[in-house]
């Protein structure tokens, strides 16, 4: 049984590339909190000229933040770093990219571990100040609100206003965990970008007991900055590299757990791949470093180039069929302190803020 935490500590997980700016604007927010048992854990790894930069204005801060500096990690890896380097009995997720709103931000994802069944909270995702639910079908998304999809698609739909209890998965931000379960499960997968969530998740929903449970709640809120420059750039990487994240996605952790879903119904898997990627695409990306973009525009160009990525998509099928799954032993790395020379972690300095 869990223990019921009415003052946990907790470790504010901060991944940064290139955005320290952004960090130290977290950090501010942070000092703001009306909640006082915490740490701020930032993994850093941005370049050398952006750190020498922003590195006076973190020497600044006292002890309560901690920076770890490391080369890129990609985003499940430094998950695991943050968690392995953390304190807290929660842990709590937020990228360089969004911003908590409120001064309760903190306290609100860890009164729910008053409740020992409670296993992890995910707060409202926002895209402007003051914003009202963004969806037609109110019930409609929240029914779907963090649920999977016949094909394992996460469905976030975290603009809800209302606490829903259970949920099936827990958002890559603003969601707050019990550290003990990512010590017991290892963690997060590391060798697919852009869907760690998920390696954890599917592992974390078969681990739970009876009674114990996931859970949304809108109080805690993080506006998200979809415009701001830096960070690991996946809003301008090319279609192809978007769909074979998520064909490994498919084959190396879907397979995994829900293989006879998976082999039994692949072929509807693969397109629904590549119309999940393209739509993807369409809405999210910036790139337009493409010779059918440049020459008939976005409108035309953008079709001939999925169209393009249709015609060779047997072929990357293939090549993913032939690619050996890297083994990650999550339990070992934990264990063992989390300090792989992998990482090559140089940890900096250990501090609060006042």
């Amino acid at each position: 049984m869990n223990s019921s935490l009415s003052n946990p500590f907790v470790s504010v997980l901060i991944r940064s590339y290139n955005r320290l700016s952004c960090v130290l604007e977290i950090i501010e927010k942070c000092k703001e909190q009306d909640y006082e048992n915490f740490e701020v854990v930032v993994i850093d790894q941005s370049d050398k000229t952006q750190w020498e930069e922003y590195k006076e204005s973190f020497n600044k801060l006292n002890n309560k933040v901690r920076v770890i500096r490391s080369k890129p990690l990609g985003a499940a890896n430094a998950r695991n770093v943050g968690v392995s380097s953390s304190n807290g009995d929660i842990i709590l997720f937020i990228d360089d990219d969004d911003l908590p709103i409120g001064n309760d931000w903190i306290s609100s994802h860890a009164m729910h571990y008053k409740d020992p069944h409670c296993i992890g909270v995910s707060g409202r995702c926002i895209k402007r100040i003051g914003e009202s639910v963004p969806y037609k079908n109110k019930q409609k998304a929240y029914d779907r609100c963090l649920t999977y999809s016949l094909f394992m698609r996460g469905r976030d739909l975290t603009g809800i206003d209302k606490v829903k209890k259970p949920v099936q998965w827990l958002h890559g931000l603003n969601a707050s965990i019990r550290k003990s379960y990512v010590l017991k499960l290892g963690g997060w997968y590391p060798y697919i970008p852009n869907f760690e969530e998920h390696s954890f998740c599917f592992k974390l929903r078969k681990a739970m007991e009876d009674g114990e449970y996931l859970m949304f709640d809108p109080k805690p809120e993080v506006l998200r900055r979809f415009d701001i420059p830096g960070g690991l750039g996946k809003r301008q990487l090319p279609l192809q590299t978007i769909l074979a994240n998520q064909l490994l996605y498919y084959h190396w952790v879907v397979a995994e757990y829900y293989p006879i879903r998976f082999f039994g119904l692949y072929p509807f898997f693969i397109l629904y791949a590549f119309r999940y990627a393209t739509r993807w695409f369409r809405v999210y990306s910036y790139y337009s470093n493409n010779l059918w973009i440049r020459r008939f525009g976005e409108k035309y160009g953008l079709r001939l180039y999925i169209f393009q990525e249709f015609v060779k998509l047997p072929f990357l099928i293939f090549r993913t069929l032939l690619r050996n799954k890297p083994k990650w032993d999550g339990q070992h790395y934990f264990s063992s302190g989390g300090r792989d020379d992998f990482y090559e972690i140089n940890l900096l300095k250990s501090a609060i803020i006042d």
